[in-house]
């Protein structure tokens, strides 16, 4: 098994460790405030810019300069009935390379083959297309970023690769003109700024994919540069159809720290939600890469029901989508290009059935600190009278009876804004209870030992092999303080007191050792959260 996931328990009694088990530490509570998807600067900024020192306003130009606009003037010409479905060695694929080497050149992009030019032919009548901008730094400009979208589709279509409409132009819109498209962009964003690259960036175009990912298999076994001096492959295929989704990420499994790094880029610029997919599939030019033991990551924004039918049309394409993959992609681009260090590869063929990303739930409940039950509208009403009192629990032996009345814990009222069952669970081990009973003039105060430790965050979770410096919450404690914080299982951590941690131990001995209130950084669905934890008392 590739992964380690471990479920952390922590007890004073034994070695198991529980992530702020609710047996545990200090009465606090998280309040669910600042989860905006806003700058987030104090908090993130430094995880940003410490792996580059590319400043933050380039980013943005370099983003900032693809437009839909361009984009779409890109997708309707490829996507053209003109270029007949720009079937592999046909006059419209043919149309479309030199369409794309137009580009290349317009904007100083160096020919990939030499003397030779763009295009590497192969075999069929079919030739990929490869640009280069070399890297700046004297050492690091021998290794490369590879960045590629197959421009082929399937021309008239046939029975073996149409889903309908057999005779019939299918243009590909979406399916590969817009991950095409999305890449003459991201070559016109970066050629604005040639100077910073560290390694260098190198631009394929494949051909022939929709007939076996031939063009990219070709590439591997007879490559323009060394396959062992390639820090990572990005691949676009199918990126038009957007809508509100989440992009679909390939490959973030395939080297340590792939997934933080998207994320990110995602919130320096781009903002979308994202769905990281462990599968990892031969079904686009990602595959030989990884069969050569290379890192990737794929965007994609999922089939449809136009997927290989004439109905794949550009008029369907949400441009303003495909736009920012085509950001994300720039940003990626140059983050790995800046990098110091080579992403080492990493094989996560049984990630996905490994289940780290599952959402497997702790299914034990702790045994409760108190032991009673009241009634739920009484309790609305600012009113707390115990209905039940729980047989062998710390409130049958402190004596609670049904029908009394708390009024108050410690001498505050037990109807607060975190609720009772919260305040139970972040108490100290020993508490007084203010109780008016039936029948009684006076009301009694009654102490009481609470079960176990106090519970100060209330979550369960997971180490993640490919993530060292992450933890995911793999388990919520109910009417907890994450629970009242709204946190989910799946939830990643980056940060605790608005500082990143190196390993799980490094993050729960800051968590039980931090003065309160402090911040959890969260990432859900490729997007960073704020969240403060502050005191309940």
């Amino acid at each position: 098994m590739n992964e380690q996931l471990t479920t952390l328990q922590y007890h004073a009694s034994d070695r198991s460790r529980k992530l702020f088990d609710p047996q545990k530490s200090v009465r606090t509570r998280l309040l669910c405030g600042l989860l905006s998807n806003l700058v987030l600067l104090v908090g993130v900024c430094h995880l940003v810019q410490a792996e580059t020192s590319y400043p933050a306003a380039a980013y943005k130009a370099v983003a900032n300069s693809i437009t839909a606009e361009k984009l779409k003037s890109h997708i309707e010409f490829l996507a053209s009935d003109s270029l007949e479905g720009r079937e592999a060695g046909s006059q419209g694929g043919q149309a479309a390379g030199t369409y794309i080497r137009g580009i290349l050149q317009k904007h100083g992009v160096k020919p990939g083959m030499g003397e030779e030019g763009y295009f590497q032919e192969f075999e069929g009548g079919f030739r990929n297309i490869i640009g280069i901008i070399p890297g700046n730094d004297p050492e690091l400009k021998k290794e490369y970023v590879v960045i590629g979208a197959h421009y082929d589709h399937v021309g008239y279509g046939k029975p073996s690769n149409s889903r309908g409409g057999v005779g019939q132009i299918h243009n590909g819109a979406d399916d590969n003109a817009s991950g095409t498209s999305a890449l003459l962009e991201v070559i016109a964003a970066i050629s604005q700024h040639k100077e910073v690259p560290r390694r260098s960036l190198m631009f394929v175009f494949w051909d022939a994919e929709e007939m076996g990912l031939l063009g990219s298999k070709h590439w591997v076994n007879y490559p323009n540069i060394p396959l062992n001096q390639i820090a990572i492959y990005l691949n676009l295929d199918m990126v038009g159809r957007l809508n509100g989704k989440a992009l679909n990420l390939f490959g973030s499994r395939s080297a340590h720290g792939l997934r933080s790094s998207a994320v990110k880029c995602n919130h320096r610029e781009t903002g979308i939600k994202i769905r990281f997919d462990s599968a990892i599939r031969p079904d686009s030019d990602h595959w030989p890469f990884y069969q050569k033991g290379i890192p990737f990551l794929m965007l994609h924004t999922g089939k449809h029901a136009d997927y290989h039918r004439p109905e794949d049309d550009a008029h369907k394409i949400d441009f303003a989508g495909a736009r920012k993959c085509a950001q994300l992609l720039a940003q990626l681009s140059l983050d790995f290009s800046l990098q110091t260090e080579k992403l080492k590869f990493r094989n996560a063929d049984r990630d996905i059935l490994d289940g780290i990303d599952q959402q497997a739930r702790v299914d034990k409940p702790s045994p409760p600190r108190l032991g009673i039950a009241w009634n739920a509208e009484k309790y609305k009403q600012g009113n707390l009278f115990i209905t039940q009192v729980l047989s062998n629990t710390v409130a049958e032996k402190a004596g609670l009876k049904v029908g009394d009345e708390i009024l108050k814990i410690d001498g505050k009222s037990p109807v607060s804004d975190s609720g009772f069952a919260a305040l139970i669970r972040s108490a100290p081990r020993k508490i007084t209870l203010q109780v008016k009973r039936m029948m009684e003039e006076k009301s009694l105060k009654i102490a009481i030992e609470l079960k176990g430790e106090p519970v100060r965050l209330g979550i369960e979770w997971k180490t993640d092999e490919s993530e060292p410096t992450v933890v995911v919450i793999s388990d919520v404690v109910k009417s907890s303080p994450a629970d009242l914080a709204q946190l989910k299982i799946n939830d990643r951590i980056y940060e605790i007191g608005d500082k990143p941690f190196k390993s799980s131990d490094e993050f729960q001995k800051r968590a039980t050792t931090i003065p309160l209130p402090f911040n959890v950084l969260v990432e859900r669905e490729g997007l960073l959260k704020k969240i403060e934890i502050q005191s309940t008392r």
